[in-house]
């Protein structure tokens, strides 16, 4: 459970480029570029990668990463976290539900080695950063520019149609509220998107998502394999932002890697016991149906040039 846990952060970088993006697939280049790009060629005026070979800490810490005030800041992370909110995807309606199958052709070095990544924006740009629906493609736009100048990165994608996972609405409706934006949580994990993620373990796994879009919590059940091993697509047509708090007790992980699934499919499977909490306590539901993935192909990358 804890591996699962941790591996939160590959989802939480995805969120923080948008999550409504565009449905149809784009066709594949040399580099790719976001789904909104903004019109001028972003980039930070100031970037320091460094490697970190200090020891991890044991325990269940949460990876540091995101935009700051004045650029973006991630410390002793693996570069996968500002490469999947470089590069979110641009088809389906979830992000990276599993990096290791939708992000092909990583070197060897880049899983294992940990860096420290500080980067500032250009004065000029302060008050366009300071804007949330700008911020998120200045953001793609500048870190990528930072990977390709860095890194000498270049990418292409390929989309497939995949069996997905639709999140809908059940008949009754939402179970939960729209978000007030004027309540804080701070003792919360605060997302790239905006919201907040509170994790209870001690009533057996509580979790809460305060002004979450739907996309953002579709994306997280996806990285959880709560899908049945499918990726989760948000079809709900919900826009606005909203409160959830959903009680998982111990089916929140699923069998773990390695672990035997014994027994009927019904008791065990992922899929079958998350949607029916989710239409228990949300109103929510899971509908299998065939739907586009984003496959994000590394054509080369070497390691960062020296600062």
């Amino acid at each position: 459970m804890i591996g699962r846990i941790l591996a939160l952060g590959l989802v939480y970088v995805g969120m923080a480029a948008g999550q409504v993006l565009a449905q149809q697939a784009s066709a594949p280049t040399t580099t790719a570029t976001a789904a909104s790009a903004p019109a001028k060629a972003y980039a930070f005026d100031v970037i320091s990668i460094r490697e970190n070979k200090t020891p991890m800490q044991g325990g269940m810490g949460m990876p540091v990463f995101g935009a700051t005030g004045d650029g973006y800041h991630m410390a002793n992370q693996s570069l996968l976290l500002p490469l999947i909110t470089a590069y979110v995807p641009q088809a389906g309606g979830t992000a990276f539900y599993n990096p290791q199958d939708q992000i092909k052709g990583l070197p060897d070095w880049f899983m294992s080695e940990r860096y420290d990544v500080d980067a500032r924006i250009a004065d000029d740009d302060r008050a366009q950063w300071q804007k949330p629906e700008s911020q998120k493609a200045m953001l793609q736009a500048m870190l990528q520019a930072m990977f390709a100048e860095r890194c000498k990165l270049t990418v292409h994608r390929e989309v497939k149609d995949v069996g997905v996972s639709s999140l809908i609405v059940a008949k009754g409706g939402p179970k939960f509220k729209v978000a007030d934006p004027t309540v804080e949580h701070p003792d919360g994990m605060k997302l790239p998107w905006g919201g907040t993620m509170v994790m209870d373990f001690s009533k057996g796994a509580t979790l809460s998502f305060y002004s979450t879009t739907m996309a953002s919590f579709a994306s997280i059940m996806s990285s959880w394999g709560n899908g049945g091993g499918r990726p989760i697509q948000d079809k709900t047509g919900l826009t606005g932002k909203y409160d959830i708090t959903l009680k998982m007790g111990d089916m929140m992980m699923g069998p773990q890697q390695g672990e035997q699934q014994n027994g009927p499919a019904a008791a065990n499977d992922p899929g079958v016991s998350i949607t029916s909490l989710l239409q228990d306590q949300l109103g929510l539901k899971l509908e299998s149906e065939k739907g586009q993935v984003d496959t994000l192909i590394i054509d080369h990358m070497e390691r960062p040039s020296e600062n």
